[in-house]
């Protein structure tokens, strides 16, 4: 691979994620207080980091574990919450497929909302797989880092960012700011606008339901 790829892929997927790390910290470091306020020790919670790699699933589960709930629901709860991973797993197989075994593992298991969001806000920039898949494993190991060490801080030293600062916005608006840049034309906005609305309406369905089916939706619409 490394023969038809520029130099420099990787380092450009580690910057292009820099930014959107901002929304992750805080975001990181609730997860790493609340953790220890449910008595996990430093040991559980960088386990539960590794095995499961998702931070809303992680807050669900630490939750339903603080009230005593049946493993088979937390594991189910988790499993829902995480459906989203199918489609961007299905988006992402076209990059991947004539890779080995080991790659694929590894690009499924780094796969996360903010991944997914850089490599598709940069894709017209990269010339081949190769070079995507570079650039995604550049974003993926910049995720790693950000999210483990926030956790860790957390953990450790608690939430460490005020809550007057309200950074839990940092994460949404990250989103945007990669959302908008790939509105090309009257349709992309259309689209947008439609899943938007839709995400608000849908908002109250249990277990993040709703962001499913506005993808779906929006997917259909898009089609049409």
């Amino acid at each position: 691979m490394a023969s038809t790829v520029r130099p420099g892929i990787f380092k450009k997927g580690f910057q292009a994620m820099l930014p959107i790390s901002t929304g992750i910290i805080p975001f990181g470091a609730v997860m790493g207080s609340i953790s220890a306020d449910a008595k996990l020790s430093l040991f559980e919670t960088i386990s539960m980091n590794v095995l499961v790699f998702a931070g809303t699933s992680q807050l669900a589960a630490i939750d339903l574990m603080a009230n005593n709930a049946a493993s088979a629901v937390i594991v189910m709860t988790g499993l829902i919450i995480n459906l989203r991973f199918l489609l961007y797993s299905a988006a992402l197989s076209p990059v991947v497929q004539s890779t080995g075994f080991w790659t694929k593992l590894a690009s499924s298991y780094v796969v996360t909302d903010q991944t997914y969001a850089v490599m598709s806000a940069h894709q017209d920039k990269l010339k081949s797989n190769a070079e995507s898949i570079t650039f995604y494993f550049g974003a993926s190991v910049c995720m790693l880092i950000a999210w483990h060490a926030s956790v860790v801080a957390g953990h450790i030293f608690g939430n460490f960012a005020p809550a007057s600062l309200a950074l839990d916005y940092a994460v949404p608006l990250s989103f945007v700011s990669l959302v908008l840049p790939t509105l090309k034309n009257r349709l992309y906005v259309v689209i947008a606008a439609f899943s938007s609305g839709v995400s608000l309406v849908l908002n109250g369905l249990p277990y993040r339901t709703g962001l499913i089916a506005t993808a779906l939706l929006s997917v259909a619409l898009a089609a049409f």
